[in-house]
């Protein structure tokens, strides 16, 4: 899934859940965590993408804002939920 795909996905789960569309879930809002979705697209799958719209989602329903620090903390826990790493295997220097 592409990460602009994931950003819509986030912008119509939160306008059905909360049964009208919120106008602070702009393009602009859904599309901050692009660079999430490609991550997550990148190192997971289709599955491990929507859990992430999800938790977003679910997140934006109860009030909150989740900052993009919020969501990469969500997609990693996805992430390493899966077994899979966060990293490349890199050394880190």
């Amino acid at each position: 899934m592409r990460p602009s795909d994931a950003a819509r996905q986030l912008q119509y789960a939160v306008a059905s859940q909360a049964d009208t569309y919120d106008y602070e879930i702009s393009y602009w809002e859904a599309h901050v965590y692009e660079d999430v979705f490609a991550d997550v697209s990148e190192h997971g799958t289709l599955s491990d993408v929507m859990s992430v719209v999800e938790a977003l989602g679910d997140q934006f329903v109860e009030g909150t804002r989740p900052s993009p620090a919020d969501a990469r903390e969500i997609a990693d826990g996805v992430l390493t939920a899966g077994g899979r790493p966060l990293t490349d295997g890199g050394d880190g220097s």
